[in-house]
């Protein structure tokens, strides 16, 4: 996860089950096009794809997958299993800002990017590399039933993500507290915060900065208030804290957490 953040992929919404059925959520770049995307799980890069539509339309491509679709009813079924075990599945997307030519030539981002990531990442979703390449490409033809659907109008309705005026004036450092390393947070590489800390820490989709042990070591992570029921932050850190973790402690070690910033924490060894 954190290679995609450094080449500048940004969280755009997550995935969440309403009815039983997955339903997306989108909190930007819902109109782009030429995009890359990914869904990332606990810091888990589980697919990437690259759309010409719109990313709400690529995204009910797999909400409501059609008969033949054989990538959507593939990941569709795949983000429900994980939402049905309370999972996180994040979105992520890359937008072409449109400057990358070679001559004349527009050469777009998205397309020049999604085979080599693949490869390199090796999602487990994307199957054998760049087999799953060409299924996801033929599923991308603009579908008029999704462009007039109602979820392009209601993907950011009901979601808030602001902190009041009071807690934006705590003075920082904020506090620190102990984290015991469950083995959860040992083989995933992300921790929960107690609801004690809450306003200590920024909004949901947030990046942040997670500086690591004495000669230190930045991990950029993301702050998701989504995957507890008590919208407590999650602080996801992904394979980079998870070997942090796992080179640095054994399961139920203790760790101190330093709150600098809304946006900013130090881990050490307690």
């Amino acid at each position: 996860m954190n290679r995609l953040l450094e080449i500048g992929f940004q969280l755009v919404g997550h995935w969440r089950l309403r009815e039983r059925e997955p339903v997306f959520e989108l909190t930007r770049m819902m109109s782009d096009k030429r995009i890359l995307y990914a869904f990332v799980s606990d810091g888990e890069v589980k697919y990437i794809g690259k759309t010409i539509q719109s990313l709400s339309s690529r995204m009910y491509g797999y909400q409501k997958p059609g008969p033949t679709q054989t990538t959507n009813i593939r990941n569709h079924a795949k983000i429900k299993a994980l939402l049905e075990k309370r999972k996180t599945v994040d979105i992520f997307a890359l937008r072409d800002n449109g400057l990358l030519h070679y001559g004349v030539f527009h050469i777009n981002l998205a397309a020049g990017l999604e085979d080599d990531l693949i490869a390199k990442l090796r999602p487990e979703w994307n199957g054998q590399a760049l087999k799953g390449v060409a299924a996801d490409a033929a599923e991308d033809a603009p579908k008029a039933q999704a462009e007039n659907s109602e979820f392009s109008l209601k993907a950011t309705s009901n979601i808030d993500y602001s902190i009041d005026s009071e807690e934006k004036a705590i003075k920082y450092p904020c506090s620190s507290f102990v984290l015991t390393l469950h083995k959860t947070y040992y083989s995933m590489g992300f921790f929960n915060v107690s609801v004690d800390y809450d306003r200590c820490f920024g909004n949901d989709l947030e990046n942040i900065d997670i500086v690591c042990g004495n000669q230190p070591q930045l991990i950029v992570g993301y702050i998701n208030r989504s995957a507890n029921r008590n919208n407590a932050p999650r602080i996801m850190g992904g394979a980079d804290l998870k070997r942090w973790f796992q080179q640095n402690s054994e399961v139920n070690g203790k760790f101190f957490v330093e709150i600098i910033s809304p946006t900013s924490i130090k881990i050490s060894v307690a």
